[in-house]
Formats: structure tokens, sequence, C-alpha cells
């Protein structure tokens, strides 16, 4: 049952993370074209905001879930697919650390300023790296999945 339970924690983790860089780039992205200038830059960063401290809960219990489930493995050799999955969940990590540290902190402060000139690049930048992390969460969870 302890095992049942590690596993739900990670997997509901991984569908928070995923699934909201699923929804954030490919749905709510493209539906604030109908905005403007300030607007656009506030709702996205109010939003960001939100998810990315849904996505810090979502790391934490993915890497203590996964780390716990890996523990309880024992010395056996992990599949290949558990290589990969971590692998990539380690970079997706870093990825998550400096999009939140080195482009979101900045730009929610560039629009608190009224420096609005800063905040296109800073969110055209997360979106490239939110696409990165999707495709790198898909090949994570195909990993796992199809190779064990």
């Amino acid at each position: 049952m302890f095992n049942g339970v590690l596993l739900f924690l990670h997997l509901a983790g991984v569908i928070v993370w995923v699934g909201g860089m699923f929804f954030a780039a490919l749905c709510l992205h493209p539906s604030l074209a109908a905005l403007a200038g300030k607007d656009r830059a506030v709702l996205m960063s109010g939003t960001l905001r939100r998810f990315l401290r849904y996505v810090i809960v979502a790391v934490v219990l993915i890497w203590a879930s996964g780390l716990s489930m890996l523990a309880a493995a024992g010395v056996s050799p992990m599949p290949i697919g558990w290589h990969l999955m971590i692998g990539i969940g380690l970079v997706m990590t870093l990825i998550f650390a400096y999009l939140y540290l080195a482009l979101f902190r900045p730009a929610s402060q560039a629009i608190e300023r009224g420096e609005m000139a800063l905040v296109p690049a800073l969110f055209g930048r997360i979106r490239t790296l939110v696409m990165v992390n999707l495709t790198l969460g898909a090949l994570a969870v195909a990993a796992v999945t199809i190779l064990g």
C-alpha cells in the first residue's frame, strides 16, 4: 500500500507539472493574443505565479516519492526507462529552476516597476523553456512506460 501511495504522489506531481505546461503553452498562450501590452503581461504573470508555486510543490513530490520508491526497490538493477526518467527529470528540474529564478522573477519585477519593454523577451524565453520541458516530460513518461 505504501508503494501505491508513493506512486500516486509521483503521478499527481507529474500530472500537475506536465499537464499545466500543456495547458499554459497550447491553450492559454494562444488565447492571450486577444489582450494587448500590459493587460496581457499582468494576466500571464499572475497565472504563472500561481502555476509555478504548484510546480514547486509538484517537483518536491516527484523527487521525494521517486527517491522513496527507488530506495524501496533496493539494489535490484533499474530498468533503462528508470535511468532515462531520472536523467530527464533532473534536466527538467534544472530548467524549471532557471526559468523561475532567472526569467520569471525578473519579468514579474519589471511588470511591478512598469518596465514593460523588458517583459516580452523574458516571457518569450519562458515559453520556449516550457515547450522544452513539456517535450522532455513527454519523453520521460514514454521512457518509463515503454522501456520500463
